[in-house]
C-alpha cells in the first residue's frame, strides 16, 4: 500500500510539473523583494487549464497572448499574465482529479457540472461572489438563471457559459442529417414522420441511391456512442433526460415509450438499415462511413451542412462535390411528438482554485474578455486582430474569418484562451445558421439539469446497465420485452435513489 501511495505521489508531482510549469496553483509572483512603491506593478501569473485539442497552440501563447496582454493594458490593468496548458477528453479529467487530490489545482480551469458539485463539497474551490459583484460584462452575457446551476449550499462555485439572444446562437446543434443530394437522386422528399424516413432508409438501402451500380450503401450510420435520441424524440423522450410524470420527473429510459422505440429500432436493424456493426463502431469510424458515401442519414452537427464548415463536410466535398448535406426537422412519431435533444447553454463551466493568488485581478481579465462591445477583449481573443484575422459588418452582426481556426490556434487565439465561454455563431455560413433554427424548431427538454450524489455513486446504471440493454435489444439478441428486466435492474442497483433525490431538488428548484 505505502508504495502504491508512493507512486499516486509521485504522479500528481509530475503532472503538476507538466500543467502548472510555473509552479504550484496561486499563480507565480514575479518580482519578489521589491518595494512597497513597486507592489502594483508585480505580475501575476494565473495557470489556466482547458479542456481542448489544439496541437497547434504555442506553448508560449504566442502573438495572441502578447497582443491580448497589450491590449488589456491599454485599459489600465497592470501585472496580468497567464500560461495555457491542454488536454482533452477523459485525459483531461484524469489529470484534473491526479492535481486536485495533490493540492495543486490550476488557478483557472474548465469543469463539469459533477466534479463542480464534488470539488465545491471538499473546499477546492473558491467562492464566486464577492468578486461577480465587479464583473458587469459577465453578469450581463449570463442569464441569471444559469447561476442556479452553479450554486452550492448559498455562494456560487463556478462560471457558466454565457449567450446572446441572436436565434443562430440556439444552444441546440445536433439532428438527423440527411444527404439531400441521395433524396434528389431517388425523387424522394424530406421525410417528416418515421414512416417516411423508414420508406426513405429502405430506399437508400436498396435501390443505389448513389447511382455507383453497387449494393454497398447503409440507411442510417451511427457508432458506438449512440444513444438514439433523434428517433426516441419522436417518441417524446430523450433517454438520460429527466422527464416529468406525474407530479414527478423519472429518466426517459424507464417509461414505456422507451420499449416502443426499441422495437422499432430492432425492426429496422434486422431489415439491414442500420449500420450492422454500430456496437463496435467508433465515432471515426462512423464518419469515414459518411465521408466514403456508405451512409445516407445519421446524427450529425450543423455545420456539416456547409462545407467549409466543418472537416467531415469538406473531405466529404473533397471525395463527391456533388454531396449536399442539410438537417431535417425532427420527424414526428406515431402520436406527433418529435423533438431533437435539448442542449443546455450552460452546460460547460469553469472554476478558481481556493489557493488562487489575487483573484480579482484575474476576474479584471475575465470581465474584459467577456465584452463584446468594440471597447472589450471577446473578439479579439476568439477572432484575432480586426481586417488581419477577420472582418466584421456589424450592420448584418456577420465575421468573415481571413485566418482559419487551426491557424489562429497557432497564433495564440480563439477556443485555447477562450477562458470565457460564450456562444458566439458570428461566423457561421448562411447554412450553418438555417440549419440551427431548423434543429431548434422542436426540442425535448431535460427536467432537471442539476446532478444528485447518488448518480456519482452509480454511474455504471447508465453507462453501462442501459447500454448493454440498448445494444442488445436494438440488434435483436435479447427480445423487446426483456427491458422489463432493465427497469428492475435499475431500480435495485441505485436507480430508486437516483430518483428520490433527483426529485427532492427537483422540487426544491421548482419553487425557487
Amino acid at each position: 500500500m505505502f508504495k502504491d501511495q508512493k507512486r499516486k505521489m509521485m504522479l500528481a508531482s509530475l503532472l503538476a510539473v507538466a500543467i502548472v510549469s510555473a509552479g504550484c496553483s496561486g499563480g507565480e509572483k514575479q518580482g519578489e523583494g521589491t518595494t512597497t512603491a513597486e507592489v502594483e506593478e508585480m505580475t501575476t501569473t494565473y495557470q489556466m487549464f482547458r479542456k481542448f485539442a489544439a496541437p497547434e497552440y504555442p506553448e508560449d501563447g504566442g502573438e495572441g497572448k502578447k497582443t491580448l496582454l497589450e491590449a488589456f493594458e491599454k485599459t489600465g490593468a497592470k501585472g496580468f499574465d497567464f500560461k495555457v496548458t491542454l488536454a482533452s477528453g477523459d485525459d483531461y479529467f484524469t489529470k484534473l482529479n491526479i492535481l486536485a487530490t495533490s493540492g495543486q489545482l490550476p488557478d483557472y480551469f474548465d469543469i463539469d457540472s459533477k466534479t463542480l458539485a464534488r470539488f465545491s463539497e471538499e473546499g477546492l474551490l473558491l467562492p464566486l461572489d464577492e468578486y461577480l459583484k465587479d464583473a458587469p460584462n459577465l453578469m450581463k452575457i449570463i442569464p441569471e438563471e444559469f447561476w442556479k446551476e452553479v450554486t452550492f449550499n448559498g455562494k456560487i462555485y463556478g462560471i457558466p457559459k454565457g449567450m446572446n439572444d441572436k436565434p443562430f446562437n440556439l444552444p441546440s446543434t445536433l439532428g438527423l442529417t440527411i444527404r439531400q443530394d441521395w433524396l434528389d437522386n431517388l425523387k424522394l422528399s424530406q421525410p417528416t414522420t418515421l414512416d417516411e424516413l423508414y420508406a426513405v432508409l429502405q430506399a437508400f438501402v436498396t435501390q443505389d441511391p448513389d447511382k455507383n451500380g453497387k449494393d454497398d450503401t447503409f440507411g442510417l450510420g451511427v457508432s458506438n456512442e449512440t444513444n438514439f435520441n433523434a428517433i426516441f424524440g419522436a417518441y417524446g423522450i430523450i433517454p438520460k433526460y429527466w422527464t416529468e410524470v406525474d407530479g414527478g420527473i423519472k429518466k426517459g429510459f424507464v417509461l414505456p415509450e422507451m420499449k416502443e422505440g426499441l422495437a422499432l429500432l430492432q425492426k429496422w436493424y434486422a431489415e439491414g438499415l442500420i449500420a450492422h456493426d454500430f456496437p463496435i463502431m467508433e465515432s471515426k469510424q462512423r464518419d469515414e462511413l459518411v465521408v466514403n458515401s456508405l451512409v445516407g442519414l445519421f446524427e450529425g452537427s450543423v455545420y456539416y451542412t456547409e462545407k467549409m464548415s466543418s472537416p467531415l463536410a469538406t473531405s466529404l466535398h473533397e471525395a463527391n462535390p456533388n454531396a449536399k448535406l442539410i438537417m431535417l426537422e425532427a420527424p414526428k412519431g406515431p402520436t406527433g411528438k418529435q423533438g431533437y435533444q435539448e442542449k443546455l447553454y450552460n452546460s460547460e463551466f469553469t472554476a478558481l482554485s481556493a489557493k488562487v493568488q489575487d483573484p480579482k485581478k484575474l476576474f479584471q481579465y475575465l470581465d474584459w474578455v467577456a465584452d463584446q462591445s468594440d471597447e472589450g477583449g471577446f473578439n479579439h481573443m476568439m477572432y484575432g486582430i480586426e481586417n488581419e484575422d477577420f472582418t466584421y459588418d456589424r450592420a448584418t452582426d456577420t465575421i468573415e474569418l481571413i485566418t482559419p481556426y487551426a491557424e489562429l490556434y497557432k497564433k495564440g487565439y480563439s477556443n485555447p484562451v477562450r477562458f470565457v465561454i460564450v456562444t458566439d455563431r458570428r461566423s457561421a455560413k448562411p447554412e450553418v445558421r438555417e440549419a440551427i433554427e431548423i434543429v431548434n424548431k422542436h426540442v425535448i427538454t431535460n427536467a432537471l439539469w442539476k446532478s444528485v450524489p447518488a448518480e456519482m455513486d452509480y454511474p455504471d446504471l447508465e453507462t453501462k446497465l442501459w447500454m448493454e440493454y440498448l445494444v442488445k435489444i436494438v440488434t435483436g439478441v435479447w427480445p423487446v420485452e426483456k427491458y422489463d428486466e432493465f427497469i428492475k435492474k435499475y431500480y435495485a442497483q441505485g436507480g430508486k435513489l437516483i430518483e428520490e433525490q433527483a426529485n427532492e431538488l427537483w422540487k426544491e428548484l421548482s419553487q425557487k
